[in-house]
């Protein structure tokens, strides 16, 4: 399963409302980046498409997984997300799936290949490995328990309260 994935665009809102439209989707502003918006499912799979500007780059966090802080925050150890990205930067691309194994299990296949994977945990709501494919590109992969967490923050409703919307 994809839980959400982004894609940066000229038009942040008008494509949130597209993927809205194509997921049965309620779409809001994402205040974790500024300027982008956010399609969520309404069927309870978590699917969300995030749609930040087009400039929009994701970079390495440094140092090491610290306490959560409630709310929509990143933290420094987290993919740092701004405005600065060219087709030969790090890309505002980025996709969550689930999978099966461990936290501990996901982080060990990724320093296997020599890539950077930190065990995150979202503001409190649930948790995930930052997996960098090639030290470039982010793949988060939440684990069972992440999943489970994932599932019942990612709604319309409850995310929607956190984000500051009324869908």
């Amino acid at each position: 399963m994809i839980a959400h994935f982004s894609i940066p665009a000229r038009d942040p809102q008008r494509a949130a409302e597209v993927f809205g439209r194509i997921i049965d989707g309620a779409v809001m502003p994402f205040p974790v980046v500024e300027g982008a918006w956010v399609a969520i499912a309404r069927d309870g799979s978590g699917l969300g498409v995030e749609v930040v500007p087009a400039a929009t780059a994701h970079h390495m966090g440094r140092g090491e997984a610290g306490q959560a802080v409630g709310g929509p925050v990143v933290m420094p150890w987290e993919t740092q997300i701004r405005q600065d990205g060219d087709d030969q930067s790090p890309s505002g691309f980025h996709v969550a799936m689930t999978s099966r194994l461990s936290a501990e299990e996901i982080v060990a296949l990724g320093e296997a290949q020599g890539w950077r994977a930190v065990h995150c945990d979202r503001g409190g709501v649930f948790d995930l490995v930052e997996l960098w494919v090639d030290n470039r590109n982010l793949v988060e992969v939440l684990p069972p328990e992440g999943t489970r967490r994932y599932l019942a923050f990612y709604t319309p409703q409850v995310a929607g309260q956190m984000f500051g919307a009324h869908p």
